[in-house]
């Protein structure tokens, strides 16, 4: 049984804006104050703001429809990888034994370029695929989690062989494996199951 692994995402904390995201506001406040001041205080802008207001419509029009076709900024760093193994788990340079571990879960929907926002805003609308969370929890209580990437050649579903020993092993539950590998249909559900009684047969 060879080891799956999957690259292993630290998130960093706080709140950011993005470049474009801080042009487009700009832009915005610019326009709104050159017509309050021109409509309040009567300023002359000899024309100025004509050139300011079309400049900058087709800036966040452009921005805005760009968003359609770009990636979610990836803030953070990757570091390592998450590899499950046959006896053990690996997250980045710490393992952790089967005989450790009480149980894992995954909290994974997110896919790198899916389609995440259908409003008109300035942030990109193509997932980074990088809100993937997994949690190790040890027999001693501790519980480890780490964010993940998943692509659309490489994400857990495709781990069957791997997560079907571990449901074996007890560390995860039947709904969860169901969930891991997508199966939803109640007679694919049926089918799954009567493959891996057959299995447990024939290895015993």
């Amino acid at each position: 049984m060879n080891p799956r692994s999957l690259k292993i995402f630290e998130k960093k904390k706080g709140i950011h804006i993005s470049p474009e995201n801080i042009v487009a506001i700009s832009w915005t406040i610019v326009i709104f104050l050159i017509y309050f001041l021109k409509a309040t205080y009567e300023f002359n802008f000899e024309g100025w703001e004509t050139g300011i207001l079309i400049f900058g419509t087709i800036y966040i029009i452009g921005l805005m429809i760009s968003t359609f076709f770009r990636y979610e900024r990836e803030i953070g760093k990757y570091s390592g990888k998450l590899t499950f193994w046959k006896d053990r788990i690996q997250i980045g340079n710490k393992e952790y034994k089967i005989e450790q571990i009480n149980k894992i879960e995954f909290n994974a929907y997110d896919i790198k370029g899916t389609f995440v926002n259908s409003m008109l805003e300035f942030s990109p609308h193509l997932s980074n695929g990088l809100n993937n969370q997994f949690s190790l929890i040890l027999k001693n209580g501790e519980k480890i989690k780490c964010n993940f990437l998943q692509t659309e050649s490489e994400k857990i579903e495709f781990f069957n062989e791997i997560f079907i020993y571990y449901y074996k092993k007890g560390i995860i539950s039947w709904l969860k494996l169901l969930e891991i590998l997508n199966i939803e249909d109640y007679n694919e559900i049926q089918k799954f199951k009567k493959e891996i009684t057959i299995a447990n047969t024939v290895q015993n």
